[in-house]
Formats: structure tokens, C-alpha cells, sequence
């Protein structure tokens, strides 16, 4: 029982601190600029689901099928391979995953947390809720609840909720330019002109020589779109690395041109993010909620 213990223990360390393989593709170093000056948008390998994690779901797997774990082992290797799962982008068997965790210790905050975030991103609502307030509930102190309550608050169109989660996510670290996206968002369904206005002092907090500065200068008209995209292929180490910056690059390019009444662009942004593959990140969990609200708005 002790051998089962350790190698269920060295999985959860190892699959904490693996990285995605940066595999055999090259990193472009600039977009191609058209002659209009607008650049043309890049399209790149979109990334590869990593081998490591891979194998890493394999071994829980079959560490889970020899019936030798307590309870307590196996809530820990399935919440594990939960968490794998999901950032292979398969969150339907996360989710079996995280709902057997809870079958084992209904008090663990974090599978609460994982499932309210899929329930999120399938327009399950109710669900989502449900399970953040459990989380609240548990962990009062949750690094991310507030932020995912919000989203899903935002995207049932419960606007004046998503600004109350996002303001408490915001407080918690003013200068942090992806929380003043988010309450910007949610704030402009409510009263464009002063969340614009709100946008302008809080930008004010927020280094401008950073990524995430320039995506929140970009959505206050600081910044262009070319601006956006040559600087997602600036200081890149890894495919990884570009991928990732130009899945939150076409998220908000896209948010802009929807705040802009730009639907046909829009709806282009939004299938370049998912065409990321990059799981994990919020822009490619919600990208398909904003195709979906697009397409409503398109409808009616």
C-alpha cells in the first residue's frame, strides 16, 4: 500500500510541474503587413495535445484499475487525471472525473470548481452556479470562483451579477489587466459610456511594456490591431508561447469588433481562438459562448 501511495503522490508532483512539449514547429518571428497596413492575420499550427500529460493520463488510468487505493489515494488520482483531461480538451471525461471525486469527498472545493466551469461553457447554467456557491461555501478564499461565476453570470446575460463577481475579482489585484478586461465587459453591457470611462482610470495601474497591458490599451482604443498582433510575436520562445498569445490576441480583437457591431469579424475572431487549441485559457473556454451569442444576435 505504501508503493501506491508514492506513485500516487510523485504523479500528482510530476503532473503539476510538466510542461507542454514544444515539439518540432517553427516559431514565426512577424506577421505579414499588407500594403493597407492592416496585418494579415497569421495562421499557425494550432497546439498539440501534450505526450507528457498523455502519458500522464495513461499511468493514473491504469494506477486507478489495480484496486489498491484508499479513498483517499484515489480522490487524489482522479482529481488528477481530471485536471489532465480537461487540459487535453476533453473536459465531458474531466468532469466524470471530478463528479467520482465528489462521490468520495463531497467537500473538495476544487472538483466543484472544475465542474462549474464546464457547466459554464456548455450554457448549463443553473449548474454552474450551483456549483460555484459551493465552492464559495468551501473556500471562501478561492483564487478563481469569482472570476468563473462571473463569466457564467455574463453569458446568461445576468449582467448586473457578472459585475458584482468581476468587481471582487478586480479588488483583489487592481493591476492585474485581465480582471479590467472582464469588468470592463461586463460593465459596458450596463452603461457603455462610463464603463469606458472606467476603463481609462483603471489602465492607469497597468504597466503599458506588458502583454496583458497592451490587450486592455487595445480595448480602450490605445492600441491598435496591428499593434496587437505584431506584439504577440514579440519575445517568443516556443510555438507554445505563440499560440497562446495569439489565442487571447484574436479573443479580443473579436470582443471588439462584437462591442463594435462588427458581427461577420467578429464571428472570424472567435473561430481563430478555438482554432488555437489552447484549452486551459478563459478566451478559448468562452470563445464558443460568443459565437453562440453572436449567431442569436444574427437570428433575431
Amino acid at each position: 500500500m505504501y508503493r501506491v501511495l508514492a506513485i500516487v503522490s510523485v504523479l500528482f508532483i510530476a503532473g503539476c510541474s510538466a510542461l507542454p512539449e514544444q515539439g518540432n514547429a517553427k516559431v514565426v518571428t512577424e506577421p505579414t503587413k499588407q500594403a493597407n497596413s492592416r496585418p494579415e492575420l497569421p495562421l499557425v499550427e494550432p497546439a498539440q495535445p501534450s505526450q507528457a500529460r498523455q502519458a500522464e493520463a495513461a499511468q493514473l488510468s491504469q494506477l486507478l484499475e489495480n484496486g489498491e487505493l484508499t479513498d483517499e489515494q484515489r480522490k487524489i488520482a482522479l482529481y488528477r487525471r481530471g485536471v489532465v483531461f480537461d487540459a487535453l480538451g476533453l473536459p465531458s471525461l474531466a468532469s466524470l472525473d471530478m463528479n467520482r471525486v465528489l462521490e468520495i469527498d463531497p467537500a473538495m472545493a476544487e472538483a466543484w470548481h472544475y465542474l462549474g466551469v464546464f457547466y459554464m461553457q456548455h450554457g448549463n447554467y443553473n449548474s454552474a452556479y450551483e456549483a460555484f456557491d459551493s465552492v464559495i461555501e468551501l473556500q471562501p478564499n478561492h483564487d478563481y470562483v469569482y472570476l468563473n461565476r462571473g463569466l457564467a453570470s455574463y453569458y446568461d446575460e445576468q449582467y448586473e451579477l457578472a459585475l458584482n463577481d468581476f468587481a471582487d475579482y478586480y479588488f483583489q489585484e487592481p493591476s492585474d489587466p485581465y480582471r479590467i478586461a472582464w469588468y470592463y465587459f461586463a460593465a459596458y453591457e450596463l452603461d457603455a459610456g462610463r464603463a469606458e470611462e472606467q476603463l481609462r482610470q483603471q489602465l492607469e495601474g497597468v504597466p503599458a511594456d506588458t502583454w496583458g497591458g497592451l490587450v486592455v490599451r487595445f480595448l480602450a482604443d490605445k492600441a491598435s490591431a496591428q499593434e496587437l498582433i505584431q506584439e504577440a510575436f514579440s519575445d517568443i520562445n516556443s510555438h507554445e508561447d505563440l499560440v497562446s498569445r495569439l489565442c487571447e490576441a484574436y479573443f479580443y480583437l473579436g470582443k471588439k469588433a462584437a462591442m463594435t457591431g462588427d458581427t461577420e469579424t467578429a464571428l472570424n475572431f472567435f473561430k481563430l481562438t478555438l482554432m488555437t487549441n489552447v484549452y486551459p485559457f478563459i478566451e478559448y473556454r468562452v470563445a464558443r459562448s460568443e459565437l453562440y451569442k453572436l449567431r442569436a444576435t444574427l437570428t433575431d
